[in-house]
């Protein structure tokens, strides 16, 4: 008999003993004694029992039926299929159901509508400033815009005086229905009298100094370019308008705030933040922050200087605790410019905005991601050359111009401060040698960073002393020349941002200007493709114009490129 057979007896044999006396027979004895006088029904014919050793019996009654060799009819398990190994791969998923509304949502967001409804208005708009109406603009308002030679506002100006005139007319008897302001217009469109205004008007009446506005721009031209603005729209006012600079040390500008407290400060954000963390100005009294070009500097962090700027302000005017003392306190009103202005919710959000209202100054159409606003007046064009060509640029940019007759009020952007200085060189060397000495070229860049060497550089400009200025990227936010007709991108810009900045400084104040592209090669072309597709232009808005080099270059073009050449290095060994 097999293992499990014995194994199987002897516990049946054991449970038959289950019935036993115990009796002590001393304290730590006692006797086990088997009654063997009572019968005892057999354990097979207890069904409890049975129950209970099921698997014991079963197991027995296998293992004799095993050993006679017959049959057993037991109840045996399932026999389980066999299972197929499979490499480790992704399971296949059911196609998502797709839900409408989520899409129209994600559309909406590459806007700002989720901000505010837009307020569109044409470029081309104008009104003289004689007839605003429900409030009118001040006598003397028009009178110093007219001495500065300003008519009729600009499609940008009539919106935001339209909305901030009646803001400073109602909010004298309900201070906290003032609404920030969003502005996207293009370049040139009149975005710095826009604010300064509304600015002028609604303090040119006030007696004591007091920090009353804040106007933050990115660059220095920008500051003196909008104090020069505030300066003569204040004429006969005794508003008091300064300029941060780094001209003095942050204790001695600081002592001079603290002691002659202005009106209006025009600052950088650096700057400004330095004097706000010195204590050296107060914000109690601040009723307007503007902040010009504020993709750029939303796209900087200058120390943190708008987490700081807005927790300062927060400070002195938090409109969700109105009580008897503040109630007619008014809350500060932001006013935001930009020719690209940021849909990025986490930038906007960091600016706290309280009743937005935005104007775009563009037909109504479907925006992209960044909003990018062109002048209506500006004609662009695309030159495109192969790559082979790519050596003989500068000279093919020198016929180019020779051959339109842009000879003056050009302004060519480059890549780098290096390729600024080299092409403005250069250009002059074949100049000369085809027969224009009489045309002034020069550059500007962060070498000559001096600000009387600039301001001197961009008054002969716009004077028309120089003719053609070789830039880089440096000058192509701000500066407010009227006279430049032409621009070219000689080396394309890096983002879709710098092609509207470089662009928007032809074609301002509604004159006409022409913006050329310069593209060699296919990687160019494909570029510049995208940069378009970014800022919403269409093969119909950019005209391709064809130059056949064979005819544009002469024979002996090439040789007198290459002197030229030779002897722009000689200009460099000698000033080594």
């Amino acid at each position: 008999m097999s293992s499990d057979t014995e194994e199987a007896s002897e516990e049946i044999e054991g449970n038959q003993n289950q019935h036993v006396n115990k009796q002590p027979e001393n304290d730590d004895k006692m006797d086990i004694v088997e009654d063997e006088e009572t019968p005892e029904e057999p354990i097979e014919n207890d069904p409890n029992y049975m129950s209970k050793h099921h698997s014991v019996f079963q197991k027995f009654k296998s293992s004799v039926h095993d050993v006679k060799g017959e049959e057993v009819d037991e109840e045996t398990p399932e026999e389980k299929e066999d299972i197929e190994m499979q490499d480790l791969v992704p399971l296949p998923q059911p196609e998502l159901p797709r839900d409408k509304r989520l899409v129209s949502t994600a559309a909406h967001l590459n806007n700002l509508d989720w901000l505010t409804t837009p307020i569109y208005t044409a470029p081309e708009e104008t009104k003289p400033f004689a007839e605003f109406q429900n409030p009118p603009l001040s006598s003397l308002m028009i009178k110093n815009l007219r001495n500065m030679g300003f008519e009729s506002a600009f499609s940008v100006q009539i919106s935001v005086l339209n909305l901030m005139l009646k803001d400073i007319e109602r909010n004298r008897l309900q201070p906290d229905m003032r609404g920030d302001l969003l502005v996207n217009a293009s370049t040139g469109s009149g975005k710095t009298l826009a604010y300064s205004i509304p600015i002028i008007e609604s303090l040119q009446t006030v007696k004591v100094p007091r920090v009353r506005a804040i106007i933050l721009v990115p660059t220095k031209p920008l500051i003196n370019q909008v104090k020069t603005t505030l300066n003569q729209l204040s004429k006969g006012t005794n508003l008091s308008i300064v300029s941060l600079k780094n001209d003095l040390s942050i204790k001695e500008e600081g002592i001079k705030l603290q002691t002659n407290e202005p009106d209006i400060i025009v600052s950088t954000p650096g700057r400004l933040v330095d004097h706000l963390t010195n204590g050296y100005i107060s914000l109690k009294n601040l009723q307007y922050l503007v902040i010009d070009e504020a993709d750029r500097l939303l796209n900087q962090s200058f120390q943190n200087w708008c987490q700081i700027l807005i927790s300062k302000i927060d400070e002195f005017t938090n409109i969700k605790e109105r009580n008897i003392s503040n109630s007619w306190k008014l809350n500060v009103q932001k006013m935001i410019f930009s020719a690209t202005l940021t849909t990025d919710a986490g930038k906007l959000s960091l600016l706290k905005f309280h009743k937005p209202r935005l104007i775009i100054v563009n037909n109504k159409e479907q925006l992209v991601n960044e909003m990018f606003s062109l002048p209506a007046t500006l004609n662009e064009f695309k030159l495109q050359f192969g790559s082979a060509k790519s050596s003989l640029k500068p000279l093919i940019l020198s016929k180019f111009l020779l051959s339109k007759n842009k000879l003056a009020n050009v302004l060519i952007f480059t890549k780098s401060n290096d390729a600024s200085l080299r092409l403005s060189r250069l250009l002059s060397l074949i100049m000369n040698k085809l027969g224009s000495e009489t045309i002034n070229i020069a550059y500007i860049n962060s070498t000559n960073n001096t600000t009387s060497v600039r301001s001197k550089i961009l008054k002969d400009f716009s004077k028309q002393t120089i003719n053609i200025l070789v830039a880089t990227d440096l000058i192509a936010r701000g500066i407010d020349i009227l006279s430049i007709t032409d621009v070219i991108n000689y080396d394309l810009p890096n983002s879709s941002r710098e092609y509207v900045h470089r662009v928007g400084r032809t074609a301002r104040a509604n004159q006409e200007g022409f913006a050329y592209n310069f593209c060699f090669g296919k990687g160019e072309a494909k570029w510049f493709k995208k940069l378009m597709a970014q800022v919403g232009r269409s093969e119909k808005n950019i005209e391709e114009l064809e130059l056949d080099t064979k005819q544009l270059i002469e024979d002996n073009d090439e040789s007198m490129y290459k002197e030229s050449l030779d002897e722009l290095q000689q200009q460099v060994f000698n000033r080594a």
